[in-house]
């Protein structure tokens, strides 16, 4: 500068275009006051506050999931002028069945910054009695004690990926075979653990996915507590979370349920082509609001 009280301010004022016009008026009356008062001044400018992390929000409306989560572009595909709002991705967990190259924070930003909401899904070991995957424990203080260690893995990858610890988890309970009471009851502790364990706080609502029939989903309704929300699978084109097959429609009311209501297809959309399951929300996800997109998933 030039040495003046009006030529250091002037400098100053040039190069402060990224902060309000009230704040920029406000620091230099402060320091054209110094300056008269041959006083010393410093002034100090705090950043824009980062944007919040994306976090549990009720959503309603339809949506997907492909097993290995695509890229930000096809997301924008899928998303522009189509139906859907929300998608689940798969975080983790030992019998998850695809890499995830495109499964970053990064992503997350993005595709939540696009409007998508984000069903987190884990995919840890699985009820004794279904063949071809890793198991948890029949003996049932074990298995409570490996939905614990699970329930904190998820929120660990949870959190990994930039979403706030309030985020809703699923655990992905795949279905088939024939139960024995053995392994119903292994598979509730299991659960009652994940359950628990997610409750701790910072507490994250706990969710789980199976078949609605198949994966005795009603049977976890008697916990203490139940699952947060549900995740049910039954592929029978009925577009309604209402419609649950084997279900009590007494059971997760109150904005607690997603509906996975067909298998896997190929769909295209704006010129992108993935293999997809079809899912109906009216429960907890991941996202930057709340969204009522409906489509008739009441």
């Amino acid at each position: 500068t030039d040495g003046r009280p009006g030529g250091m301010l002037c400098h100053m004022i040039r190069h402060l275009s990224g902060i309000g016009r009230l704040r920029v008026l406000a620091v230099v009356a402060l320091l054209l006051a110094g300056s008269l008062a041959g006083a010393t001044i410093t002034a100090t400018f705090t950043a824009a506050p980062a944007a919040a992390a994306p976090q549990g929000f009720t959503t309603i409306g339809k949506g997907g999931d492909s097993c290995t989560a695509p890229s930000v572009s096809q997301m924008s595909a899928f998303f522009r002028n189509t139906p859907y709002l929300a998608w689940g991705i798969y975080i983790g967990g030992k019998d998850r069945a695809c890499s995830q190259p495109n499964l970053t924070a990064s992503w997350v930003s993005q595709v939540t910054g696009q409007g998508w909401a984000l069903l987190p899904l884990w995919v840890g070991p699985q009820n004794p009695c279904l063949a071809g995957f890793d198991h948890f424990s029949t003996n049932t203080s074990t298995a409570y004690a490996q939905g614990q260690n699970e329930a904190k893995a998820a929120y660990n990858a949870l959190v990994g990926l930039g979403m706030s610890s309030n985020s809703p988890i699923i655990y992905d309970m795949e279905a088939g075979g024939s139960n024995t009471s053995t392994c119903i009851n292994a598979t509730k502790s299991f659960v009652q653990g994940w359950v628990n364990q997610l409750a701790v706080p910072p507490a994250q609502p706990s969710g789980i996915y199976t078949s609605t029939c198949a994966g005795f989903l009603d049977n976890f309704a008697s916990l203490s507590p139940p699952p947060k929300f549900v995740d049910g699978a039954d592929y029978d084109g009925v577009i309604s979370t209402s419609s649950l097959p084997c279900v009590s429609s007494a059971h997760w009311t109150q904005h607690q349920r997603h509906k996975q209501y067909a298998g896997g297809h190929n769909e295209t959309w704006n010129g992108v082509t993935l293999n997809i399951d079809n899912t109906c929300s009216n429960g907890p996800a991941v996202a930057n609001a709340a969204y009522n997109g409906n489509n008739g998933c009441l």
